[in-house]
């Protein structure tokens, strides 16, 4: 399980802009980039849907981001 944690779209995301400025300055490339942190979690649950419900949770009582400034996102679930 791949939780994304990043800024809102609506908020500033200073690391992400240093690095889009880094990326233009060294090496020509002009993309708009956002940060963020990326968590795996291990979870047994029946079925992919009840993984990802188990791992928001997680996120949001373990206060993984902050709801006020923080999109939290499963972003992939895998089986096995």
């Amino acid at each position: 399980m791949y939780i994304n944690v990043a800024y809102k779209p609506s908020l500033r995301d200073p690391e992400g802009e240093t690095i889009s400025r880094d990326l233009l300055a060294r090496l020509g490339f002009g993309v708009e980039v956002r940060s963020g942190k990326c968590l795996v979690l291990y979870i047994e649950a029946e079925s992919p849907e009840a993984a990802r419900e188990a791992a928001l949770k997680i996120a949001r009582e373990a206060r993984l981001g902050n709801p006020n400034v923080h999109v939290i996102e499963v972003v992939r679930v895998e089986e096995g």
